[in-house]
């Protein structure tokens, strides 16, 4: 019985999850991590789909120096640079074989799902609002195609590097530091890398800006004192933004500009906005509650009044971050919910820092009933949420593997009527097989036989071209018929 009163007044000292060096904290978040290497494990037995292929043929079709500069002069049109540094490595050291790509992707994933953790943390200062955000963000069923397909490899970068930029910054700062140049280098040169991965990353200055803004803010609004702290705190957000500028400017006007295509040509309306906020936020709920722009409009200005009326700084920040973060992609269709990765931290933030707050309210300065309403509120939501991951993933990974089935087989089959073409060989393809789009078998042609020379025609663009076509031109003939590749 002096055991048990002993260990119930331990259990009383403070909150469950902020004791003994967070140990129960740890070992609920390493609980959580395995869980989610088990939901996504399968996506290490995926193959190549039609994005896939597309990417990696353009990472390939330009030479090493090209690639390497562009990933320098972050401005330039150059598509997504960082991205093909990664297909392009893989590629020339592996070849044409899946698994090393995924086994990347899966590494970063994990530094990712790190990343979330040590963000929150740092925002919040509550490990309990770390497994919540972990738990409702972290492991996602709209991140599947992250999970089972390589094309995401953009977001998934632009989202460590965007992060790892900003954590290293807060380390600095509640260090208690002003950061000097030298500190400034690692998060400036992962700012260049997040850029280089996707245009999404273009608000890691409003997430560096909203921070010194709620936790250091100017100390009066003078022009001398702002330009002070200007100078001092709101170094990054300024040099972060002038980058953006440059950024801008580069892919807008630049030869390769993606505005030439329709699916990147924005179109700007509050309503657009609303529409596209509303979309992830559905997607983060599952699709279960339909929200309306003017919902989603109500819902932010709600989000605001409860941080400004509440003075939570996690809260603030997290609404300014969510408003803002989801501009590159907010006046474009809309995408999968794994181009939202990056702003998805805003609201882990936000959903996490809120119920800590409902949790404060209700238990007071009252230790041990603090620790029960946790425990019960993560179990509670581990109840909601677990299924719908788990649903989700299933699903996920079923859609994206019959999908990537399609490219195997057709590999398969061509490889069974051609063993090892000669170098240089000439390829006409009589008609088109189904796929993501006409030239995804002259891509798989010219990667899976990892000859770069290979010349491959499709008949269906040489008619259109009003072109004559000779087959006996050509080193191999293929025919798509009755389901099939034929060799004529």
């Amino acid at each position: 019985m002096v055991k048990l009163r002993k260990w119930i007044a331990s259990f009383s000292n403070g909150p469950l999850w902020e004791r003994s060096g967070g140990v129960v904290a740890l070992l609920t978040a390493l609980a959580l991590f395995a869980w989610l290497v088990y939901l996504i494990r399968g996506g290490l037995a995926s193959w190549f789909d039609g994005d896939d292929l597309m990417n990696l043929f353009f990472s390939l079709d330009r030479p090493w120096p090209a690639l390497l500069k562009a990933n320098l002069m972050f401005w330039s049109s150059y598509y997504r640079p960082a991205g093909g540094l990664f297909y392009r490595v893989i590629y020339d050291v592996w070849g044409f074989h899946p698994l090393p790509f995924h086994i990347a992707a899966f590494a970063f994933l994990l530094v990712d799902f790190w990343l979330l953790a040590v963000i929150v943390r740092r925002l919040t200062g509550s490990r309990w609002c770390v497994l919540v955000s972990l738990l409702l963000v972290g492991i996602h069923g709209c991140w599947n195609g992250a999970y089972f397909e390589t094309p995401a490899i953009y977001d998934i970068l632009a989202y460590a590097f965007f992060w790892s930029a900003f954590w290293c910054y807060l380390r600095v700062r509640q260090a208690g530091r002003i950061p000097g140049w030298r500190d400034l280098t690692l998060p400036l040169c992962s700012f260049v890398a997040a850029l280089n991965a996707k245009e999404i990353s273009v608000g890691l200055p409003v997430a560096v800006g909203l921070y010194e803004l709620v936790w250091h803010p100017p100390s009066d609004w003078k022009p001398a004192a702002l330009l002070r702290w200007v100078w001092n705190e709101g170094r990054f957000a300024g040099i972060g933004a002038l980058m953006d500028l440059i950024y801008i400017i580069g892919k807008t006007f630049g030869s390769e500009s993606l505005l030439r295509y329709w699916p990147y040509q924005p179109h700007f309306s509050v309503k657009t906005y609303l529409e596209s906020s509303a979309h992830f936020l559905g997607e983060l709920l599952y699709g279960r509650v339909q929200i309306t722009p003017w919902q989603m409009g109500a819902l932010l200005a709600g989000m605001l009044l409860v941080a400004a009326v509440t003075r939570r700084r996690c809260l603030l920040w997290a609404t300014g971050f969510v408003s803002v973060s989801v501009f590159p992609i907010a006046f474009i269709p809309m995408r999968s919910g794994f181009s939202y990765l990056v702003p998805s931290v805003g609201w882990a933030v936000y959903a996490s820092g809120f119920l800590e707050l409902l949790v404060d309210l209700f238990a007071r300065q009252r230790r041990l009933l603090r620790s029960v309403t946790q425990v019960l509120i993560f179990a509670a939501l581990f109840r909601l949420a677990a299924p719908w991951h788990g649903l989700s993933t299933r699903m996920g990974k079923q859609a994206a593997h019959n999908a990537q089935d399609v490219y195997r087989g057709y590999n398969g089959e061509i490889h069974a009527l051609i063993g090892t073409p000669r170098k240089g060989a000439r390829f006409l393809l009589l008609s088109d097989a189904p796929a993501h789009n006409g030239w995804d078998i002259c891509f798989l042609i010219r990667l899976s036989y990892g000859d770069r020379s290979t010349v491959i025609d499709r008949k269906t663009v040489l008619d259109e071209q009003h072109k004559k076509v000779d087959p006996n031109r050509y080193d191999y003939v293929l025919d798509w018929k009755n389901g099939h590749f034929e060799r004529r």
